[in-house]
């Protein structure tokens, strides 16, 4: 029997002293592929992968595990075989995201004057009390009718008139004061 199946058999029991001195034997192969990986977290994931590792060695079922070269070859296997599930959801990650496309950046002045109304729009929409701003937003941006709006929330359709209607007041007030807070 060996020194490392020892160590293993103390960490399983729960001896974090033996679980550091495992991870510290086995840090090289950590920093390996952690480089090879190189991404932020990957030295963490990879660690979490070597601590779960030695919870799960079968020191006591298997005989051939009681011999430190079999322990070694265990985890480098099994820290290898991690790596490469890393590395291919990693790759999955990288694939998938979208790249950024300049043309999009340079936009006509037309685009640019629909972008900034927008923009202020939703800012002026920001500023209402919440019931106005759903009222406000279901009818005119998601172009739902008064009368589906109003079963929807279980209210009359005068009621969703009333609430539309104060709500573009309350809109032009805002909007009022933002434009002589300009002036």
């Amino acid at each position: 029997m060996g020194e490392l199946s020892d160590k293993v058999k103390k960490a399983q029991m729960g001896n974090e002293k033996y679980m550091l001195q495992i991870l510290e034997k086995f840090n090289p192969l950590i920093k390996k592929y952690n480089r090879q990986l190189n991404y932020d977290g990957a030295e963490s994931d990879l660690i979490i992968a070597l601590i779960e590792i030695i919870k799960y060695i079968p020191v006591f079922k298997n005989i051939n595990l009681q011999k430190d070269n079999c322990i070694v070859g265990y985890i480098s296997i099994s820290i290898k075989n991690k790596y490469i599930k890393l590395s291919k959801k990693y790759m999955d990650i990288v694939n998938n995201e979208t790249s950024l496309d300049l043309n999009i950046l340079s936009t006509s002045e037309e685009d640019q004057r629909l972008i900034d109304n927008r923009i202020y729009v939703l800012d002026l929409l920001d500023k209402l009390p919440n019931y106005q701003k759903r009222i406000i937003n279901n009818i005119y941006i998601q172009n739902v009718s008064e009368t589906d709006l109003a079963k929807e929330l279980n209210i009359s359709r005068q009621s969703v008139n009333r609430a539309k209607n104060r709500a573009l007041n309350n809109l032009k007030k805002i909007a009022a004061k933002q434009m002589n807070n300009i002036s």
